[in-house]
């Protein structure tokens, strides 16, 4: 058997069993609960048929049950599948069917959901919940309904014996897609314990470190935020999600908690740095601030900086494809800076490079090119689509000798003097909007299924809090008699909360150019007064 991802925790368990491993509001747990409680769920997991490499969903709001979940998961030889607990049912239903999924782990309030999502033919057989069942549940033909408060009462506390290895599937990160449905962006245990190995050494981190959680687990910072607290012996506080939304309750988060390592997008931080009376908390256990997924506005950076100056910052750049690949660090602001943050360096056991238009290596500033990604942490591809697999992770190309995968990124980038990596943009219609890369295509897709909708297109409006706003413009067809509310409600029964539009607007006919295709450029004046008002 390889090393395993979970092990890290069965490690942290020997060494630290009575220290606190994770903590969510009035909840703790030790190391020795969460080991035990993870395996007993993994020996459940067995019991009900979950087989090695079997693809299990988790449907869950961040809590400790949804780390016990993914790690009883971990333990029964399965990959976990995180499925945003605010998604609509169709997507739901559609990553169950897509990854087979005969298990989904959940709780009682999410029942309705699913069974709003459940379709003819779904391969899902058997729903746990983890919080006990309130009531009798719905009419979920064909599928078993198990109450975890009673199946755990007889498991086994032991670590099963499972003949898993470190190349097999850790979990399945679903992400947006181009063609109005998510990718699954498959990772294995060797992909996760590359970078979580690289980045605890890295950033120095202990067993006296206190971590925020404030990623869900369909969201891959959420991976750092877990496996490199548990390979330390670190504890990890879960940011209830309320709690997320509001800038006072994230200071207290922090000061309560005396958190030393905080991850998240910078939107977050900018929400925090908002806050006028944030001099007022005591933030100064914080020694590590690393932010990714989006620009982090410098004016709020400043701020942050102001207010805990003894915190180190860091500008850490990825994919959900291959994790964090490189980092910048930032030293204190002057008045004076302006524009963007560096993405920086590879982090170590990282290759990155860039090719311009003609294959030749970006080695100097002056010249831009798309970034690659060469590691062990380089996903196996996406779940069920060798197409596009194929277009994304290649061939080596400076070293086409070694028969090798890297990730092609899409991003655009360039050198600065101090030989630091700067992000230009996306050679596609990716967008980021708080830290989610978002493929517009999805969106309009989305938009143009609609029975009354003839053609629609999304412009990304830049925000400085958000990364940016969504707009839909749309063109109806002839019998189309809908409004602004009509559109939103269909977009809500298809996509998640953070790739709905935030506006829309309507006309009568979209511009083309000479080709044919949609002028975006010719929608700018929408894109001004979508937000004005």
């Amino acid at each position: 058997m390889g090393y395993l991802l979970h092990q890290l925790v069965s490690e942290s368990a020997a060494r630290y069993p009575e220290k606190e491993a994770i903590a969510f509001q009035d909840e703790t747990m030790t190391y020795a609960e969460l080991e035990r409680e993870s395996n007993k769920l993994s020996h459940s997991l067995l019991r009900i048929g979950v087989v090695r490499g079997e693809r299990v969903g988790i449907h869950l709001h961040r809590s400790i049950s949804s780390i016990v979940g993914a790690l009883g998961i971990l333990k029964a030889g399965a990959t976990y599948v995180p499925i945003d607990p605010l998604c609509p049912p169709h997507r739901l239903g559609y990553i169950v069917n897509k990854c087979g999924t005969r298990v989904l782990i959940t709780s009682h309030e999410k029942l309705p959901n699913i069974e709003q999502g459940f379709s003819a033919g779904s391969p899902l057989k058997t729903i746990v919940v983890m919080n006990g069942l309130d009531a009798a549940p719905g009419s979920f033909v064909s599928t078993e309904i198990i109450d975890w408060k009673k199946l755990r009462e007889t498991a086994r506390e032991d670590a099963p014996h499972v003949n898993a290895i470190d190349a097999d599937l850790a979990y399945i990160l679903f992400t947006s897609g181009s063609t109005g449905n998510p990718k699954g962006v498959m990772l294995s245990h060797l992909n996760s314990l590359t970078f979580v190995n690289s980045a605890h050494d890295f950033f120095q981190i202990t067993a006296a470190d206190r971590f925020s959680n404030i990623c869900p687990l369909h969201f891959d910072m959420s991976v750092f935020d877990l496996f490199v607290a548990f390979k330390a012996g670190a504890t990890v506080v879960v940011i209830p999600e309320v709690s997320a939304k509001f800038p006072v309750k994230l200071a207290e988060s922090i000061e309560t908690n005396k958190i030393t390592v905080w991850n998240s997008v910078p939107s977050a931080l900018s929400l925090l740095a908002t806050y006028k009376n944030l001099h007022h908390h005591d933030l100064s256990s914080l020694r590590l601030i690393l932010f990714a997924g989006e620009m982090f506005p410098l004016k709020y950076l400043r701020r942050l900086q102001e207010i805990i100056p003894r915190s180190r910052y860091c500008n850490m750049y990825g994919q959900t494809e291959a994790n964090s690949s490189t980092s910048y660090w930032v030293d204190h602001l002057p008045p004076e800076a302006r524009g963007s943050l560096p993405i920086g360096r590879p982090l170590p056991n990282f290759d990155v490079f860039a090719l311009d238009e003609s294959g030749r290596e970006v080695t100097e500033p002056g010249r831009e090119g798309e970034l690659y990604v060469r590691s062990l942490t380089v996903a196996a591809g996406y779940w069920g689509e060798p197409e596009k697999t194929e277009n994304a992770f290649v061939g080596n190309p400076l070293r086409p000798d070694l028969n090798e995968k890297v990730y092609r990124t899409g991003d655009l980038v360039h050198l600065d003097a101090e030989g630091n990596y700067v992000f230009v943009g996306r050679k596609d219609h990716m967008i980021k909007s708080r830290g989610y890369r978002i493929e517009i295509g999805e969106i309009e897709t989305v938009l143009c299924d609609h029975p009354k909708v003839k053609n629609a297109v999304v412009i990304p409006v830049p925000d400085e809090l958000i990364g940016n706003r969504i707009v839909a413009v749309v063109e109806l067809s002839e019998s189309g008699m809908i409004d602004n509310e009509d559109i939103l409600r269909y977009c809500a029964s298809k996509l998640p909360r953070y790739m709905m539009p935030e506006a829309v607007r309507f006309c009568e006919s979209l511009p083309v150019t000479s080709s044919g295709k949609v002028d975006r450029n010719k929608l700018s004046d929408l894109k001004e007064a979508s937000f004005s008002a």
